[in-house]
């Protein structure tokens, strides 16, 4: 990464908390149930730490409290906070290329009285980690903003224990969201399902996943003017979706999505145990936005019926082989 990316992602970090809404694939709540169905085959996502606490419940009970713990592209310190009260180990470590976030994280543990968190600012992509330093490694959503993949994943394993773990919710879809020709086509006709009071038919969407909230205003920058459509974009559906571009990313963000698509290859290479949930978002993580999540009532039987038939379609082009599975939930051991 050139220093001027590596400045436009300290600068982005340090200033956007992915944790400040669930207003997103990867938290809205009826979203985050399904999702824990496919990872843990558990229906109670009641819990804003789900995903921590049935990890925990699943594969660490009998195991914890675990002596040290890394936190890996840490943000604003949820995942640590979270950790820290589930009791998973003596003592936990914070990292992030973002020195705001960082610091940021370091005043929210404090003001939570949580003393057995601290925090350092590191590009993992350059940082040599100490060798068997911690029994367990927490990745969470941070992989996907890794480029060197291949530096990074060996790193992360030496830095283990004999015996650690490796734990990663990750986005593990195409890099920079390139999608398919023929998942963009089942995106842009799922999205013509929609009412249009949790669709804005007519205007062509781009949807950089769980962040999308943030990315509104670069939403308006790339938007074509007026939403005029060339005769060759238009098909049987009518486009109302647009997969961004990849210079969408590189103007905001270019660590977002930098190798996603290799991300469980490589972990592969360089593990010989690993565990891997899928929890999809093919269609939904990218049909969906702050339209659907503005507007989405609880209170609406109907509304809650259209989102489980897109589940339904979702699972069913998947199990036909016509989708790819795009976010997964992963546990790697170190022998």
């Amino acid at each position: 990464m050139s220093e001027y990316d590596k400045k436009l992602v300290e600068d982005f970090w340090s200033n956007v908390d992915c944790s400040s809404s669930d207003k997103n694939f990867y938290c809205f709540p009826p979203i985050r149930s399904r999702s824990c169905k496919l990872i843990f085959g558990e229906g109670d996502a009641g819990r804003r730490d789900w995903c921590e606490y049935w990890t925990v419940e699943k594969y660490l009970k009998d195991k914890i409290p675990f002596e040290k713990c890394l936190s890996i592209c840490c943000g604003f310190g949820e995942i640590e906070r979270i950790l820290s009260r589930l009791n998973v180990a003596h003592k936990i470590v914070g990292t992030d290329i973002a020195p705001g976030a960082i610091q940021k994280a370091r005043e929210n543990a404090i003001a939570e009285q949580l003393t057995n968190i601290e925090y350092y600012v590191a590009d993992l992509n350059e940082e040599r980690l100490p060798e068997k330093e911690y029994d367990i490694i927490w990745a969470n959503g941070a992989l996907h903003h890794i480029k060197e993949l291949d530096f990074v994943i060996p790193n992360l394993r030496n830095a283990l224990k004999d015996g650690g773990y490796l734990i990663s919710n990750e986005y593990v879809g195409p890099k920079y969201q390139q999608v398919g020709k023929r998942q963009q086509e089942i995106i842009n006709a799922v999205k013509h399902l929609l009412p249009m009071e949790l669709s804005l038919k007519n205007t062509i969407q781009t949807q950089p996943h769980s962040e999308s909230s943030f990315f509104s205003k670069v939403k308006r920058y790339f938007r074509k003017k007026d939403n005029q459509l060339t005769k060759d974009n238009e098909d049987i559906y009518g486009k109302i979706w647009e997969m961004p571009a990849i210079q969408y990313f590189l103007t905001y963000d270019p660590s977002e999505c930098v190798n996603s698509n290799n991300i469980i290859p490589t972990l592969r290479k360089h593990f010989n145990i690993i565990d891997v949930k899928y929890f999809d978002g093919s269609i939904v993580m990218y049909a969906l936005d702050s339209q659907f999540y503005d507007n989405f009532d609880f209170n609406n039987g109907n509304h809650q019926k259209l989102l489980e038939l897109l589940f339904h379609i979702e699972n069913t082009l998947i199990a036909i082989g016509e989708l790819p599975r795009d976010n997964a939930h992963i546990i790697c051991k170190k022998e």
